[in-house]
C-alpha cells in the first residue's frame, strides 16, 4: 500500500507531538457533560442511571471492535485486534449484566447475586484482555484464533454461572459483598495495573497521545474497581461512583482508539510507524553509505530512461552534484551524440529483458567540463513484485586511462610487429642467400670433410628458418581479444588445410559447442591433427569429442597411433622439446593458457595419443545458451 507523505506527515506529526485535535477536545467535553448528566440521572432513578452507564460502555466497546476488526489486515495491529475483540465479548457479558440487574425483572428467580457475578466475570475478562494485548503486540495473531479464544473463555464463564453454577457467590442479600467479590476486585485491580505497566513499557510503539490515554483509562478502571469494593447495596453511592469512573475509563478508550483512529489513523493502526520509519531511514542511509564508499559507478534508470539514483563516484566522474543528475534523461544529457543511438537501443533492449548481448559494454559519457570519460558498464534489469521490468541498474568502472594505455600499447605492438615482420623478411632473404651459397660450395667441392661441414651449415640454416617462422606465429598470440569460436568449424578448416592422406579418417562431435579462446586457437587443432598424422605412426582415425567434468568441460583429441611414452607426456609441451614435435605443442599450450584453458596428454603408449583440453566454467557455452544470452 502506498501513501502520500504530504498527507500522512501532518497526521503522524500531530500524533507524536501530543497536541490534541479540536475534534478530540470536543469529545472530551461531551464525555464531561455526559458524566454530569449521568450523575444527575442517578439521583433521580438509579436503575435508569445504571442502564445508561452500561449501554454507553457497551457502545464504546463495540465501536472499538469495529475499528479493530476493519483494521485486522494491517501488519502491526496485534494489540488493537486483541483489545477490540476482547471488548466485544466484555460488552456481551455486560449487556447480560445490565438486563439481569436487580429491578429489571428480566431474569426471573435470580437475585442481586447474578448481576454481580456477571460483573466480576466481565471485569476478569477485561483485565485479562488489557494484560494479554501487550504480550502479542509484535506477534500479530490471526483474527480467527483471537475470536475463538475469547469465545471459549466467555462461553466458559457463562456456563459456570447459568448452566453449571460453580462460579462463587459475589453478593448475598442482606449481607452485601462476599469476600470472593471483594478480593476479586483487588485481583482485577492488580491485573489492570500490570496491563498499564506493560503499555507504558511499550510506549515507544504507540503515539504519545494513544499511550497516555490508554494508561489513564487503565488507572481510572483501577479506581473504579476499588470503589466497587466498598458498597453494601447495589444502589449505593460507592456503586454509582464506580460506574461513573467506569464510563470515564471507557471514554478515554474511545478517544484513544475510536476518535484517534478516525482522525489520526496512523497513530492507532500503525503502532510501529515511528520505529519503522527510523529503521527504514537507517537502512536507506546505510545503503547510501555503501554505494558512496564503493569505487564503482552506480546509476539506476527508470522506465523512461531518466536517472532515479546515482552514487557519489558516478557524480564525481560526471562532475555534477547528485541532485542535479537525478531526474535527467541519461542518454540525451550524458552520452555523446555519436553514441546516443547505440545507447538508446541498448536501454530499450534491457527494458525488453534482452540483457544477454549487451550485458557488458563500453560507453563514453559527457562530463560537466565538456570532456568524455570511457566507462565499462555491467547492466542488469530491475523488476517489480510482479516480475515486470521497472528500470535498469548499471555498475561501471572508469577505464579512460586504461583504454588510452591499451590503445598506446596496441600501437606500440603494431609498430613492433611491423619491425619484426620487416626484420624477419630480411633474415629469411639472407637465409635463402646463405642456402644458395652452401649449395654452390657443395657443387664445387668433392672433399668429404667440406661436404660434412656444408651439411651441418645447411642444417643450422634450416633450424634458423624454423625459429624465425615460429616467432611469426608466437608474436601474434594474445594480440587480439579472445572471442567465442566453434571447435567443430576449426577442426573442419584445419583438416581441409592439411589435406589428410588417404586412409586417415576424421570424426568430430561437438554439437553446438563454443569456447572462449584466443583467435589463434585454430592452430591448436591444426597442430594436434598435424602431429597425429606426422608422428603418430600408422594412424587411421583421429577423433574429437567432449564431456562434462564437474562444472568444467573437457575436449578430447584421440588417435589410434603409437602414442607418446610416459616419460615424455609433460615434456612435449615445453619450449625445449623439439626432437619429435618441434614448437607446435609449446605454441598450443601458450594459446590455450591465455584464457585459462589447460591441456595434457593422457593416452596409453602403444594404443594411441589422447589429448585432454580442460575448458573452465564460463569459458564454454552451447547454442541454446547463446540464444538466451548466457
Amino acid at each position: 500500500m502506498q501513501t502520500d507523505p504530504t498527507q500522512t506527515e501532518p497526521l503522524t506529526r500531530a500524533a507524536r507531538s501530543g497536541h490534541t485535535e479540536p475534534g478530540i477536545q470536543k469529545s472530551l467535553i461531551v464525555f464531561g457533560v455526559l458524566l454530569a448528566a449521568l450523575a444527575a440521572t442517578g439521583l433521580y432513578n438509579y436503575l435508569l442511571f445504571h442502564t445508561i452507564a452500561e449501554l454507553v460502555a457497551i457502545s464504546i466497546a463495540i465501536a472499538v471492535f469495529i475499528v479493530a476488526w476493519n483494521a485486522r489486515t494491517m501488519r502491526e495491529n496485534g494489540y488493537l485486534l486483541v483489545v477490540g475483540t476482547g471488548l466485544l465479548f466484555v460488552a456481551g457479558i455486560e449487556l447480560i449484566h445490565t438486563l439481569a440487574y436487580d429491578g429489571m425483572g428480566i431474569f426471573v428467580g435470580y437475585d442481586a447475586n447474578l448481576p454481580t457475578q456477571l460483573w466480576i466475570a466481565s471485569r476478569y475478562l477485561l483485565a485479562g484482555t488489557l494484560l494479554a494485548a501487550p504480550l502479542v503486540l509484535r506477534r500479530n495473531p490471526g483474527p480467527r484464533w483471537v475470536v475463538t479464544a475469547f469465545a471459549g473463555v466467555t462461553g466458559f464463564l457463562l456456563l459456570s454461572i447459568f448452566v453449571v453454577p460453580v462460579f462463587p457467590d459475589c453478593y448475598i442479600v442482606g449481607s452485601g459483598l462476599t469476600p470472593f467479590k471483594v478480593w476479586s476486585e483487588y485481583v482485577i485491580a492488580v491485573l489492570l495495573a500490570l496491563g498499564a505497566v506493560a503499555v507504558y513499557r511499550l510506549r515507544d510503539v504507540f503515539s504519545p497521545w494513544v499511550a497516555s490515554h490508554l494508561v489513564a483509562a487503565v488507572l481510572v478502571m483501577i479506581a473504579s474497581e476499588l470503589a466497587f469494593t466498598l458498597y453494601i447495596s447495589v444502589y449505593g453511592l460507592s456503586n454509582m461512583v464506580g460506574h461513573l469512573l467506569m464510563v470515564l475509563s471507557f471514554g478515554l478508550i474511545y478517544v484513544a482508539f475510536v476518535e484517534t483512529g478516525i482522525r489520526q489513523p496512523y497513530a492507532v493502526l500503525f503502532t510501529g510507524l515511528k520505529t519503522s520509519e527510523e529503521r527504514l531511514r537507517r537502512e536507506k542511509d546505510r545503503l547510501g553509505q555503501y554505494l558512496d564508499i564503493a569505487g564503482a559507478l552506480f546509476v539506476v534508470l527508470d522506465p523512461d530512461g531518466r536517472v532515479a539514483l546515482i552514487n557519489r563516484r558516478a557524480s564525481e566522474v560526471l562532475g555534477y552534484p547528485a541532485d542535479a543528475v537525478v531526474g535527467e534523461p541519461w542518454v540525451e544529457r550524458f552520452i555523446p551524440p555519436a553514441e546516443r543511438e547505440r545507447s538508446r537501443a541498448l536501454f530499450l533492449g534491457l527494458m525488453r529483458g534482452d540483457v544477454g548481448a549487451n550485458e557488458h559494454v563500453r560507453t563514453p559519457v559527457l562530463t560537466a567540463d565538456g570532456g568524455e570519460r570511457i566507462i565499462a558498464w555491467h547492466n542488469a534489469v530491475l523488476r517489480d513484485n510482479n516480475g515486470a521490468v521497472c528500470g535498469t541498474l548499471s555498475s561501471g568502472e572508469d577505464i579512460t586511462e586504461r583504454q588510452h594505455a591499451e590503445e598506446a600499447l596496441q600501437q606500440a605492438n603494431a609498430k613492433l610487429n611491423l619491425l619484426a615482420g620487416i626484420t624477419r623478411h630480411d633474415i629469411l632473404n639472407q637465409i635463402n642467400v646463405a642456402r644458395a651459397y652452401i649449395d654452390f660450395a657443395g657443387e664445387d667441392s668433392e672433399n668429404p670433410g667440406v661436404q660434412a661441414c656444408l651439411a651441418r651449415s645447411r642444417a643450422a640454416v634450416d633450424e634458423i628458418q624454423k625459429q624465425i617462422e615460429f616467432s611469426r606465429d608466437y608474436q601474434d598470440m594474445g594480440v587480439k581479444e579472445p572471442a567465442w569460436q566453434r571447435p567443430e568449424d576449426l577442426v573442419g578448416e584445419s583438416a581441409s588445410d592439411l589435406a589428410l592422406p588417404a586412409g586417415v579418417g576424421m570424426r568430430a562431435d561437438f554439437a553446438d559447442l563454443e569456447v572462449y579462446a584466443d583467435p589463434m586457437v585454430k592452430k591448436v587443432f591444426y597442430n594436434l591433427i598435424d602431429n597425429a598424422v606426422r608422428h603418430g605412426g600408422r594412424v587411421t582415425e583421429i577423433r574429437f569429442s567432449y564431456r562434462r567434468a564437474g562444472q568444467d568441460l573437457t575436449i578430447l583429441c584421440e588417435d589410434d597411433g603409437s602414442g607418446i611414452p610416459d616419460g615424455e607426456k609433460k615434456a612435449i609441451f615445453r619450449e625445449t622439446y623439439r626432437r619429435r614435435y618441434g614448437h607446435g605443442l609449446f605454441l598450443v599450450s601458450g594459446i590455450l593458457g591465455i584464457t585459462g584453458i589447460a591441456i595434457r596428454e593422457t593416452g596409453v603408449y602403444g594404443e594411441g595419443a589422447r589429448f585432454e583440453i580442460t575448458v573452465p566454467n564460463g569459458g564454454y557455452r552451447f547454442g541454446d545458451e547463446r540464444e538466451a544470452g548466457i
